[in-house]
């Protein structure tokens, strides 16, 4: 009891706060924790799915090592720690098989197998931070990912394993070249799955309904080309290829590699129980024909879905840029550089169209003692009230824009002065009769208005602003806190 922490101190500097601080630095511990002996798990079970559903019989040579790339992901997520993680994982999986041959020193051979399969995972982390240091971001990172990061890990291990294995007497040498090919196939077929997988749901884990539902039907027609090209019309398996490439336009990268990982692992999985159209005489033959179906197969839906996720970043990035553009970041109104055009094309299609619009420029009374009496923050804090109002007393169509300081205006598209006067009087009235709660005081503050109306005839946009920008002197020279409105003429022009 003495070590409790009294929690009305525990804001307090001192054991309190340390206390405090140590707890999330705990749980995170145990979340890093229970994610190691996930990832444990999910090794060991792969490991041992891909003995028994990706070996071809009756060589028993496996076709997809997805161990690898959650090896891989192990040693992105824990470093150096994660290599005796794998190595024991990967010695509990494999043990039983060597120990089942009855050789001799099959826990030497496993050891080294183990320390291969760990080896590979560290080498693969550090050629993926050294050359890609960012994920994969765009299409072409996939010829770094596939020569850096899948290939050159997995030819080291697949050497030390090919050799440990013929030297142990588990394999004859005549077949350790062979041997070596479809460790290294297999291997890199593992990261290539797993790693942009684990990427991409790190980066986005949200599910959208409308796309799970895409998923879904995909899913569905990806299961129907499966059951028909595995059941005597191998030819449905080249359809897989367009369905899953139309997904990447439809659902984000996630969900893609999400469905690519499944329908990939599920094409291996059916051809190692000697089905489908992957089937030959000649071993080698059939070996090689799946595995170049899947690896081109994979690399052509992940450039793809690499390449739209770019082009996403890239229009996401330019709305961002536009909106600061145009996008007045004080008060969300839109600014002076994006409200003349609007005036403009709304003046074009009112003259076109033989339609009025209205015009109103406001401005705040004596802003400039506000902001000398309560400071700028409550200044700020004004303005930032008073585009609310105004957006609350316009309709949908119209444009309420912050032209600088304390200046702004509003378009009413479809409307003539008297309706515009209207809206603007309630706004005038509702800034009257209550004040603006600052984080300093309640402010009291007013607006002059002035509002024409166009009708037609030769007058440009720049006459339009003109004659509102004097009506709104008018009211200022007036006595201030008042709404002043005409329609603007060739004459008054």
């Amino acid at each position: 009891m003495s070590n409790m922490v009294n929690p009305l101190k525990s804001s307090a500097p001192g054991l309190g706060g340390q206390g405090g601080q140590a707890q999330p630095g705990f749980r995170k511990k145990l979340r890093e924790l229970a994610w190691a002996l996930f990832a444990m798990a999910l090794y060991y079970l792969a490991a041992r799915t891909g003995m028994q559903l990706f070996a071809l019989k009756p060589s028993n040579i496996t076709l997809l090592w997805l161990a690898s790339g959650i090896g891989m992901v192990m040693c992105m997520r824990h470093g150096l720690l994660a290599l005796p993680l794998i190595m024991f994982v990967s010695f509990c999986a494999n043990y039983p098989g060597m120990a089942d041959t009855h050789l001799a020193n099959p826990v030497l051979y496993t050891l080294i197998s183990a320390t291969a399969d760990g080896l590979a995972g560290m080498v693969a982390m550090l050629m993926m931070r050294l050359s890609l240091p960012e994920g994969l971001r765009k299409s072409t990172d996939l010829l770094h990912f596939g020569i850096k990061v899948c290939l050159i890990p997995t030819m080291l291990s697949s050497l030390i394993l090919s050799l440990n294995l013929a030297v142990g007497g588990y394999i004859q040498w005549d077949e350790a070249g062979n041997f070596f090919r479809m460790l290294v196939l297999a291997d890199s077929l593992g990261i290539l799955l797993i790693y942009p997988l684990y990427q991409a749901w790190t980066n986005d884990r949200q599910l959208r309904h409308i796309e799970v539902q895409r998923l879904v039907l995909t899913s569905l027609g990806v299961g129907v080309l499966l059951y028909l090209a595995f059941r005597g019309q191998p030819g449905f398996i080249y359809f897989i290829l367009p369905v899953l490439l139309l997904l990447t336009f439809y659902v984000s990268l996630n969900l893609v590699t999400l469905i690519l990982a499944v329908s990939m692992v599920a094409i291996i999985a059916i051809t190692g129980q000697q089905l489908g159209p992957f089937q030959s005489r000649n071993l080698v033959e059939a070996n090689f024909m799946l595995v170049c179906f899947v690896c081109t197969t994979t690399f052509t839906i992940l450039a793809v879905a690499l390449h739209n996720y770019q082009l996403l970043r890239i229009e996401a990035a330019r709305q961002e840029w536009q909106q600061a553009a145009e996008v007045d970041a004080l008060t969300g109104l839109i600014n002076r550089a994006a409200f003349l055009p609007m005036l403009a094309e709304e003046h074009q299609r009112a003259a076109r169209m033989g339609r009025p619009y209205a015009l109103a420029l406001l401005d705040i009374d004596h802003f400039k003692t506000v902001n000398d009496i309560y400071g700028h923050q409550a200044g700020d804090e004004v303005l930032t009230h008073f585009a609310s109002l105004m957006q609350a007393n316009i309709r949908g169509i119209d444009k309420a824009a912050r032209l600088g300081g304390d200046e702004f205006a509003i378009l009413f598209p479809e409307s003539d002065a008297r309706e515009a006067s209207a809206a603007m009087e309630r706004l005038r009235l509702r800034l009257e009769q209550h004040p603006i709660q600052t984080s300093l005081a309640q402010v009291f503050v007013t607006s002059s208005i002035g509002i024409t109306e166009y009708q037609g005839g030769e007058i440009t946009p720049d006459m339009v602003r003109t004659r509102a920008d004097q009506l709104l002197y008018s009211a200022k020279h007036a006595g201030r806190n008042r709404v002043m409105f005409d329609v603007v003429t060739d004459e008054a022009a």
